[in-house]
This record gives structure tokens, sequence and C-alpha cells, in this order.
């Protein structure tokens, strides 16, 4: 993209990587847009679709250069709209021409983005005025499907946008539906939609100091916060099952409270020993029902409460923790031993008629190899196979009989 600065206009040219260039340029106040695709030209579009205004997309002297154009005179707390990269340039204009939005703007910026974004393209200057004019709570669960109750209306004033894209805006609107979510950061000052974001993806973590932390890193896309946030949900959940298992009543609390990954560590592991420590064998032993899948040499299924104790005291893991899961069939722990002698604890689940690794842990929850992986994932796969056949033959087998 290069930048040319004239008196009264900048030109946006994108050749050679596309025949298009953008001419912006004033007009009464308001920013317009020429597009120029090869010999088309779309004249005075009110949004180009480039946030103009955004001086790390277009550089220091182009912002300048068009707020010089401009000489606006509108109140300066208006230039918040920066924090919006989608629809900027017509958020500018209609908070010039409305001074409803103007006024709704001044005091809930999200809301009178989100009366722009929600219909780009698609509204005239009186649809935004008349949207600017209602009740707040009404307006917020028009835009948003959400309650009408004032507390929705505190979350999207506190709430700061990562970029300002209309992604941001759709998943602000789901947890806005969502009240567990709602009452988790009703007393918090300031909220960013990242967290949000992966609150909805994952309840737990909802208002904690621990998610507040891991989003206080500042990045482009809300993808970008997901990672790794998969494996921390599961050491979340194993840590506070743990201090449960071992007597520690406020685990959850204590686990939310971390600033980051690595406490969380800390307590898991600290937890993990004294579990394995403390648990002792049962005089009765409780045995498990089997799942479908058959044994194959090297994968042994742990048929009983006291060979989980012991695998989790030879493995040095928190295995012991799982005996709520295991009776009630939420999950089936395997014992791999490869043929190369590398051991790892298997933990399957079931799931629309298939089994499924729910996850997989070498010694001390060490990650396992890429070989043991083939291995286990191979037999796995082959045991689905056999399943859905027999369940394939059944089936048929029934309506042969349905036929006789």
């Amino acid at each position: 993209m290069k930048l040319y600065l004239l008196k009264n206009k900048i030109f946006i040219i994108f050749s050679p990587l596309m025949n298009v260039v953008v001419k912006v340029y004033v007009e009464n106040g308001l920013v317009f847009s020429d597009i120029y695709h090869g010999n088309n030209v779309q004249r005075k579009e009110l949004d180009c679709g480039i946030p103009i205004f955004n001086e790390n997309i277009m550089g220091n002297n182009a912002v300048e250069h068009l707020l010089n154009m401009l000489n606006s005179n509108i109140n300066d707390n208006v230039w918040d709209l920066l924090n919006y990269n989608d629809a900027q340039t017509e958020m500018y204009n209609s908070l010039v021409v409305s001074s409803s939005l103007r006024e709704l703007f001044l005091s809930c910026p999200n809301l009178a983005w989100a009366i722009i974004i929600h219909n780009y393209y698609d509204m005239g200057f009186h649809v935004i005025e008349y949207y600017s004019r209602m009740k707040r709570r009404q307006l917020l669960s028009i835009l948003t499907r959400s309650p009408t109750e004032e507390k929705i209306v505190t979350i999207i004033k506190k709430t700061e946008m990562l970029a300002g894209r209309k992604d941001e805006f759709s998943w602000l609107s789901r947890c806005l539906r969502e009240s567990d979510i709602i009452d988790a950061y009703k007393h918090k000052d300031k909220i960013k939609v990242q967290e949000l974001y992966l609150a909805y993806r994952y309840r737990i973590f909802a208002g904690s100091v621990l998610l507040g932390n891991i989003c206080s890193k500042q990045r482009e896309f809300l993808r970008e916060y997901k990672k790794g946030m998969c494996t921390l949900h599961k050491i979340v959940m194993d840590s506070i099952r743990i201090g449960e298992n071992i007597g520690i009543k406020d685990s959850r609390s204590i686990i939310m409270s971390c600033t980051d990954s690595d406490a969380v560590m800390y307590y898991h592991d600290k937890w993990a020993l004294k579990l394995r420590e403390t648990t002792k064998l049962l005089r009765d032993d409780i045995f498990l029902e089997r799942p479908a899948l058959l044994e194959n040499e090297g994968i042994y299924f742990i048929d009983s409460i006291n060979a989980l104790i012991i695998e989790g005291r030879e493995m040095e893991h928190c295995l012991a923790s799982y005996k709520d899961k295991v009776i009630n069939k939420e999950s089936y722990i395997f014992k791999v031993i490869s043929p190369v002698g590398e051991r790892v604890t298997l933990e399957i689940g079931f799931s629309k008629g298939k089994f499924f690794i729910k996850q997989a842990k070498g010694y001390q929850n060490c990650e396992p190899s890429n070989f043991v992986r083939g291995f286990y994932n191979t037999w796995l796969k082959d045991e689905n196979a056999r399943l859905e056949k027999i369940e394939e033959d059944i089936k048929m087998s029934k309506l042969s009989l349905q036929r006789a």
C-alpha cells in the first residue's frame, strides 16, 4: 500500500498487488472515498473499508494530513473512535451528522459503534438518529438480543475492544446473553473483550485474576488468545479436582487467583504429590465396567480403583483424583507400554458413537513421544473402525429380519 498526500486529498494505491486506487477527500465536513478498480469507479463511498484514522496502518503523516483536511471541531473525546478499525470512517461521518449519536458516543462508545456496525452500509442517518434516541437497555437488546437489564448496559460501557473489529462485537453480543458471564464481571471496573471471548469458551475462568493476566498482553486478533488455553484449562480442572480430593475446599478460588500458568502448575504439582502420599488403597476394591474397546499388546485397561491409584503412584501424576470420573463412566483409563518401553497413561472418552483421547501423559506428566502417539492412535482408530463395522452389521441383520 502506497500513500500520496496531496493538498485536499489522499491517494491510497494498492498496485501492483491489486489494480485498486482509493481517493480520500473531505466534503461538507464528511469523509468520502472514490474507489477506482480497473475501469470502474465507485464514487462518494461513506467508508472505503480502511481505518484511515489509524496511525499504525496509515502512518502519522497521513492521519495528521487527514485531520488538517477535516479541521474538525467535534469534541476531542470523539477521537476514541481510533479504537475501532471496522466502520471507522462511517462512524466518524455519522458522529458529524447526528448529535444524538455523538452524545451517546461520549458516554458509551461501544454502544454507538454497535449501531453503525449492526447494519454496516445498510441504513441512512435517519435510522442512526432513531436508534440513538432509544433507551439504552432497549437499544442494546435489539442490537445484541440480550435481556433488557441495566447491568448489561454497564458491561458494554466497561468493555475495552481489542481492535474494534466486527467479530469482537459478535462475541461481545454472545457474552451479553450469558447471565453467568455478566455476573462474573459486573463488579469489574474495566473488562477486555478478549477476557469475555475466552470466558465464553472456558466458563470456569470467567472473572478470574488468572484470565485477566492472560489477556493483559496486547495481540492483534481474538483468535491469538486461544493458544495454549485448552491445555491450561485441563491443568486448571485437574488442579481443582486434586485440591478437592485432598480436602482443600477453596481450591478453585486459589487456582483462579493465580497470576499465570506457572503458578497454577506450582499448586498442581504440590497438591498431586500430597494426593499420592495420602491416598490409600481400598480394603474392598471397586471394579470398573470395561468399555467396548479390546486391549492390545502394550495397551491395558485399568479396571479398578486400586489399579488407578497404583498407576498414579508409579507414573507420579494425579490419576488418583479421577476416581469419580471413572466410576461415573466419564472417562476410561488405559496403561500404555509402547514396543520401545515408553509408558503412558491414556484417558479416553466416548461421544457421538466413538471413543476419543482426552489426554495422554507420560511419567510426571511429560508429553508422549511421536512414536508412542502413533502407537495408541492407530490402536484407537482400528478399534473405532471395528466397533463401527459391528454396529453396521447389526443394523443390516435387523433390516434383513424385518424384510423376512
